[in-house]
């Protein structure tokens, strides 16, 4: 009897023995961040009670989650805890969300803060990459708070509050759009880009529910209901690269966010904000291959200028803007691009007041019609530009050059709206610009290339 025991006391310890060591050589045991001889700090958090140094494997063979995780536990059960958490050159390999509870925090990359899988086939810098098993939540920010308030000293102040600052990162995701780009292609092979001729849409059939499926790498959440007040008061995301994703930033409110000097790239959506995003500012990113570069839900005295959009479906689904610019953004589909920049527009707003939309250069080569997404088979009746229920709609100065064989702007149930000195060109059987539905006091005056007041006599 006591011989059978032992048996199978033996078994069982090869059995978790062998599971355990097969699970060391996948995951980083989260016991393991301490920094020693041979396990260099790779991370650095400068905190309020001082610095504090630990190793995350690097290599991208190991999953790490479990061991970031850890170390952002330990920053967050800090007092009143803010935090600046560096991160060295190198892969970190995600295969399950990490969720940070901080008020405040910023993580920083370092090296060359960007990747090219798709013609160098390089690594460089800091690259956080999602397995199949880290969404939909990649990298969630949570809501903290302070036992006092600053500077009155209150206490208990019930407040909680999240401040995020991203910088120099770089995000690769799951391959969420079905596209086998996650292999690459070479220019200096002489590979074609396999990636020419889809679509940035997840393929038929790869998700039951791409909303709850789909990865997103940088969620912000809904503020927490309950005594006191929370808000997410501030992000701010500079020099990341996102790619291979559903979502590059999901925000669910925030009261001021920085966006800039960023790229994003092969994902179905760049940003999306579902609900309020005062003085919300996006300007010199670079959106490329694309479905949707910004699903926007209320921003209100916002700013986004000077992005550059390539080969994409669309650049701004936006529900309600108020008091903001569109403006100086460049945007290049040409007849050779990808597949969703086959079905392009520039922008769909649904209401708007005080909205200026001006100097922005627009080129779409291909006769395109606007979807929905770029898998949807039939257009839905919108523009390439589109606005409906505008108020004091400002469009000027911009110079939009399409093969477009329908109307190229639409303003629909607007009031109050001036269009004025846009250079608009169109397919046959096209046109300009569009009133339609109950408009009324728009004022229209297009650039007549064929009336000019005599230009000055040359002197030299």
């Amino acid at each position: 009897m006591k011989k059978s025991v032992l048996v199978i006391n033996l078994l069982i310890c090869l059995f978790f023995g062998s599971t355990e060591m097969e699970a060391q050589g996948t995951f980083q045991n989260p016991n393991e961040i301490e920094v020693t001889e041979s396990n260099f700090a790779t991370v650095e958090a400068l905190t309020n009670v001082g610095k504090r140094s630990y190793h995350l494997n690097n290599t991208g063979e190991l999953d790490v989650s479990k061991a970031m995780q850890a170390i952002f536990d330990e920053i967050s059960a800090i007092e009143d805890a803010s935090a600046t958490v560096t991160f060295a050159p190198g892969v970190y390999y995600l295969n399950a969300p990490v969720r940070i509870k901080i008020a405040s925090i910023k993580l920083i990359g370092n090296g060359h803060g960007g990747i090219d899988i798709h013609g160098a086939n390089l690594k460089g810098g800091t690259i956080f990459r999602f397995g199949q098993k880290s969404g939909p939540y990649c990298i969630t920010f949570d809501y903290a708070g302070r036992s006092k308030a600053f500077p009155s000293g209150e206490s208990p102040w019930y407040n909680q509050n999240l401040k995020v600052e991203l910088e120099n990162l770089s995000f690769v995701g799951y391959n969420n759009t079905g596209v086998n780009t996650a292999d690459g292609y070479s220019r200096f092979r002489g590979d074609e880009p396999n990636f020419r001729g889809l679509h940035w849409y997840p393929a038929k059939d790869r998700y039951a529910n791409v909303e709850e499926e789909g990865q997103r790498a940088i969620v912000l959440p809904k503020a927490p209901k309950g005594k006191g007040v929370a808000k997410c008061e501030l992000l701010r995301v500079t020099g990341c690269y996102f790619t291979e994703l559903y979502v590059g930033i999901e925000i669910a409110d925030c009261d001021v966010s920085y966006i800039n000097k960023n790229w994003f790239g092969q994902l179905t959506y760049g940003i999306r904000l579902a609900g309020n995003g005062q003085g919300m500012m996006v300007s010199d990113n670079l959106f490329a291959d694309l479905e949707t570069a910004m699903v926007l839900g209320k921003p209100i005295f916002s700013t986004f200028h000077d992005n550059t959009f390539a080969y994409i479906s669309k650049c701004f689904e936006i529900d309600n803007i108020v008091n903001s610019t569109i403006t100086g953004n460049s945007v290049f589909n040409w007849k050779i691009s990808t597949g969703a920049a086959a079905y392009g527009s520039f922008c769909y707003i649904k209401e708007s007041n005080g909205l200026n939309v001006s100097g922005n250069s627009i080129t779409q080569h291909i006769d395109s019609r606007k979807r929905t997404r770029t898998i949807d088979m039939e257009p839905n009746g919108q523009s390439f530009i589109q606005f409906d229920n505008s108020e004091r709609l400002m469009f000027s100065n911009n110079i939009i050059q399409t093969l477009i064989s329908q109307t190229v702007v639409r303003l629909n149930n607007s009031n109050n709206c001036v269009v004025t000195d846009n250079i608009i060109t169109y397919g046959d059987g096209g046109n300009a610009v569009a009133e339609t539905g109950n408009s009324k006091f728009n004022f229209y005056r297009p650039v007549d290339l064929k009336k000019s007041l005599q230009f000055d006599v040359f002197k030299y």
